[in-house]
């Protein structure tokens, strides 16, 4: 943590040293984007600009507050709500949460449901359900993390959290809920 602000503040002074963080906090800005957009090329224009903005705006981080990478997801989160919402006056949005099955297959599944399963479901969450979601279980976020990204407390991103699962598991039919926990027991 030490040795990111240290690059934090050379970068504020000298942009090349932007490198690092941007080649360190690349990949999972790119997969948490790429969920909630649905489309590649989307995807690279966003993360983009989440990093052009960072670069541009360096000067307001403030370490007291949040962690650089939490940071990041916010400008993230913003820039995915632009996106939607521009697109929204060109055509109906689908909204839905997008889980390409390269990116699930790389997590480790043997005690989640299937890709097949949580697609199914899970799109028919609103935003902020999926948006949680995502961050616990597919970028593996601690709920430290989602509180600092989604600026709650974190008791308040449990009780999110909690209220998202039970509103998954009353959409889905009791028995393929039984039978997906039973595939995974």
């Amino acid at each position: 943590m030490e040795e990111e602000r240290k690059i934090i503040l050379r970068a504020k002074k000298d942009i090349k040293a932007f490198n690092y963080l941007y080649e360190k906090y690349f990949p999972p800005i790119f997969n948490y984007v790429n969920m909630r957009v649905q489309n590649r090329d989307i995807t690279e224009e966003i993360v983009s600009n989440v990093f052009f903005k960072a670069m541009k705006k360096l000067y307001l981080f403030k370490f007291q507050k949040i962690p650089f990478s939490a940071w990041l997801y916010r400008i993230s989160i913003s820039e995915i709500s632009n996106y939607f919402r521009k697109e929204k006056k060109h055509s109906k949005l689908n909204q839905n949460l997008y889980i390409e099955k390269s990116i699930y297959q790389s997590i480790d599944t043997t005690n989640i449901p299937s890709y097949d399963f949580i697609y199914k479901y899970i799109r028919m969450l609103n935003l902020a359900e999926q948006e949680i979601i995502t961050l616990r279980y597919f970028d593996k976020k601690s709920f430290e993390e989602i509180s600092q990204i989604m600026n709650v407390k974190e008791n308040t991103a449990r009780v999110r959290l909690h209220r998202a699962l039970k509103k998954l598991q009353s959409i889905v039919p009791e028995k393929e809920w039984k039978n997906e926990n039973r595939r995974i027991s």
